[in-house]
């Protein structure tokens, strides 16, 4: 009922228009009463789950209410052909909106763009990740709405950060093993990856920093940090975390590690690796989900198949996922109500403290 309220302070003063959403994401429980916001100012047409995180009994309750299309992944979305083919029958000649995660629409929005035209009123990206994606296509079609680096994500990102080293030390405990004394390199000081950092340090982990940006690593030195050389973290570490959404590691990376190493990833496989078949590698189920690859003397648990760790025990971060719900739902008024030329747009501040000021009276 809160939570309701709390949707409802802004959904109401939004009048309902005849418009359609399109809507990739996460299958997790927080995600049905967003979904049913959604439909309060406009029509939710399909959803695109992401297949590495769908929790069943929500899958289940959204099934009920909404159509799933669970045969559309990021790689169908990537052939202009395809995904104009599933978009024609749910828009019709109605006005829609697609609320993304990761870029999945990023390798063809212009396309869509030009199918539809006038109809297509734009995005709404959710991480950082996909926000880079559209950020680097030279000339985009149709506005982008970012909530990636929203004040309001940055609790998001903190907890994101405390439910992946939880969910690590969950796997670990289960081996007989602990994060403590551990050598761990986290790969990535960006908004996850610092607080990553600091909570794994908190458990008395020895924790070491590599990242491509100088920036960052002088960051991380000066917030008290080790850093460390690709050379040396790939020879010497026992846990890897990889928190770059950028390709952080390679199949030729792997075949130089020499011990007993696990992987942990807090963003999905096809963003984080570059990996193919592992032909160089003897495979072995991981136990309790993953792969482990051997080659000579090293032992590489790769765990949930390289997708995000954090999606093991759902991904809990409370109600601060709302924040970033409710700044999406403004979003999407502001592409419904004004006309923007193409690029990469921000709600503005005084937006978002509005949300702050709605969240701090209800939680």
């Amino acid at each position: 009922m809160i939570i309701n309220n709390f949707f409802d302070k802004i959904t109401k003063s939004i009048s309902k228009k005849n418009v359609k959403f399109i809507v990739v994401t996460h299958i997790l429980p927080d995600k049905y009463l967003f979904l049913k916001s959604l439909n309060k100012i406009g029509d939710v047409k399909g959803i695109i789950p992401k297949q590495t995180s769908i929790d069943k009994n929500s899958l289940k309750i959204i099934k009920k209410d909404f159509s799933v299309f669970n045969e559309i992944t990021k790689e169908s979305v990537k052939d202009k052909r395809k995904v104009i083919n599933f978009l024609k029958p749910l828009v019709k000649n109605n006005k829609f909106i697609i609320l993304d995660i990761g870029g999945y629409f990023s390798y063809t929005v212009n396309d869509i763009y030009m199918e539809f035209r006038n109809n297509f009123l734009g995005v709404v990206e959710d991480t950082e990740n996909g926000h880079i994606k559209y950020e680097k296509i030279k000339d985009i079609k149709i506005p982008v709405f970012s909530v990636a680096r929203s004040p309001l994500k940055h609790s998001e990102d903190i907890l994101v950060a405390y439910s992946s080293v939880y969910s690590a030390e969950n796997i670990l405990r289960y081996r007989n093993e602990t994060l403590v004394g551990k050598k761990v390199t986290v790969l990535g000081y960006g908004k996850i990856g610092e607080h990553t950092v600091r909570d794994l340090t908190a458990k008395r982990a020895r924790v070491f920093v590599y990242d491509k940006d100088p920036k960052k690593l002088i960051q991380a030195l000066a917030e008290g940090y080790n850093l460390i050389s690709r050379r040396n973290f790939l020879k010497d570490s026992d846990i890897i975390f990889c928190v770059t959404g950028n390709k952080s590691l390679s199949e030729f990376d792997l075949n130089k590690i020499k011990k007993e190493c696990y992987i942990f990833s807090i963003t999905s496989s096809d963003d984080e690796f570059k990996f193919n078949k592992f032909k160089n590698f003897v495979k072995e189920k991981f136990d309790p989900i993953g792969i482990t690859l051997i080659k000579g003397r090293g032992k590489i648990h790769l765990v949930n198949y390289g997708n995000s760790i954090n999606f093991l025990h759902k991904a809990v971060i409370g109600n601060f996922i709302y924040l970033v719900q409710l700044e999406m739902i403004l979003a999407i008024n502001e592409l419904i109500l004004k006309k923007h030329h193409g690029g990469i747009f921000e709600l503005k501040d005084l937006k978002r403290n509005e949300i702050a000021k709605i969240w701090l009276k209800y939680f």
